[in-house]
């Protein structure tokens, strides 16, 4: 705008016969020109690290995102204008003004991220742009330096340990099995403590050693459980991170880590295969590979839960089953109370559709049926908290 008015000037000026007119004119020209020549000339040469602290962390909590940035041209005579890019779901990044932009200098700053959509994300790439001090002439520039990984996992509630009643091994009837299988010279014994079940008292043994002496397999305790966790957009209601999806995500990647905590092998299906199996870790070792796959895990379109019958991994565990849910049709309660056939007392959540403005015949008659077959159902609202959902379940499991 400042070269035409300068054109437009001279122009008039040399018209006119006024000649001063004229030259100023001329400099007005010359004033953008001559900017855009110390942009070009002295624009520093930026170098840029970003460090996010934590690189990873759960729905709702906040990352700093750290970027320490370095121009190594000595003869940098421009003003930085910096844009930070980052997806709209962390915030769309941050703009900011480096007061140091003369000669060689070091500088970092610092924002805050706050994350609302569980997944991976780039943060980056850094743009700056470069001005003279008039603010005549602008040049972009592309620092040199890399984009830096963000995961946003589920959000993982801690849940108490499991009760004694849930899964195999825990009401104690996979133990008596294997105890009255073995021989002698499969048991071990020891002192007998408070606490322990009378019906592991070795009496042979006890009266040998003229105290009470209790059996210890050699075997080792070895629960597994099914975690089914529906991924189907069709039975899904509400979007982003307030959906049923969501919290289903959540929910089930909060009990899977428990479980890991508590020794369980755990196999993760989602609503077309399976999301996660453990190879060869166990116990706690699952807890970050649990949570990395369900925060990759995806919305299906799969139309029927039946494709979980397809994944031979999935059948693996049979000790425990647990489904999260959304609505369900009489068909996927078809499923899910065949596939629990092998399985001790079955779990589920689903969606209670009235709290979420919608009702359905056909999920209340899918409901009936899981209850009628011998399945512990628990419903839950939007937003609540998972514990008390939770709580809830294992209080109908335990009946």
């Amino acid at each position: 705008m400042l070269f035409v008015s300068g054109v437009v000037i001279t122009v008039v000026g040399s018209g006119i016969g006024e000649p001063d007119v004229a030259w100023l004119g001329l400099f007005l020209c010359a004033m953008p020109l001559l900017a855009l020549v110390v942009v070009i000339a002295l624009q520093p040469a930026l170098v840029y690290e970003r460090r996010l602290e934590p690189p990873q962390l759960a729905v709702g909590e906040q990352t700093q995102a750290i970027i320490t940035l370095r121009n190594t041209n000595p003869w940098a005579a421009t003003s930085l204008e910096l844009a930070d890019e980052a997806p709209s779901s962390l915030g769309g990044g941050a703009r900011f003004v480096v007061a140091r932009a003369f000669g060689r200098w070091d500088q970092a700053v610092r924002y805050a991220m706050t994350t609302t959509q569980r997944g991976r994300y780039l943060v980056g790439p850094l743009q700056a742009k470069a001005g003279d001090p008039l603010g005549l002439a602008v040049a972009r520039i592309r620092p040199a330096g890399d984009e830096s990984l963000l995961r946003v996992t589920p959000r993982v509630w801690p849940l108490t340990k499991s009760p004694k009643t849930f899964g195999i091994g825990a009401t104690g009837e996979a133990a008596k099995q294997r105890a009255g299988q073995a021989g002698q010279d499969d048991v071990l014994v020891r002192e007998h403590r408070h606490g322990d079940d009378i019906r592991r008292v070795h009496w042979r043994m006890s009266a040998k050693q003229n105290e009470l002496m209790v059996r210890l397999e050699e075997h080792p305790w070895d629960p597994s459980a099914l975690v089914i966790a529906d991924t189907r957009k069709l039975s899904h209601l509400g979007e982003g991170p307030t959906s049923s999806l969501e919290w289903t995500i959540s929910a089930a990647t909060s009990v899977s880590v428990q479980l890991a905590a508590d020794r369980y092998r755990i196999v993760v299906a989602g609503g077309s295969g399976t999301i996660y199996r453990p190879q060869q870790l166990t116990g706690v070792a699952q807890r970050q590979p649990i949570i990395d796959a369900m925060t990759d895990a995806r919305a299906s379109d799969a139309h029927e839960l039946s494709a979980i019958l397809e994944q031979s991994e999935s059948l693996e565990a049979t000790g425990s089953l647990l489904v999260f849910a959304g609505r369900l049709t009489f068909r996927d309660a078809a499923t899910l109370a065949s596939l629990a056939i092998r399985m001790s007392k079955p779990c589920a959540l689903v969606a209670d559709l009235p709290a979420w403005g919608t009702a359905s015949q056909e999920h209340e008659d899918a409901v009936r049926l899981l209850v009628t077959s011998g399945w512990a159902v628990e419903r839950y609202r939007p937003g609540e908290d998972f514990p008390d959902v939770w709580s809830r379940l294992m209080l109908r499991q335990a009946v």
